[in-house]
């Protein structure tokens, strides 16, 4: 499963694909990519999301921060 964040503050979603060390950032619009040596994304934040995106569960992610939950609590 993905994991999710969203900074209500900053308005912002961070969808972590990997955990794998992130050697450059890159900006396309209100997306911000974080790719690895290779060249492969590992991370993507979105930018005034509630802007971007429709309403959705993504509103109800873990903040930055927090431990992720498991899923069988």
């Amino acid at each position: 499963m993905i994991d999710i964040t969203y900074d209500p503050e900053a308005d912002a979603v961070y969808i972590y694909l990997s955990r794998a060390k992130v050697e450059s950032t890159e900006e396309a619009g209100p997306f911000i990519y974080d790719v690895d040596a290779a060249g492969r994304v590992r991370g993507i934040e979105i930018l005034s999301a509630s802007k971007v995106l429709a309403p959705g569960e993504w509103q109800n992610a873990r903040r930055p921060g927090e431990a992720k939950s498991d899923a069988a609590e």
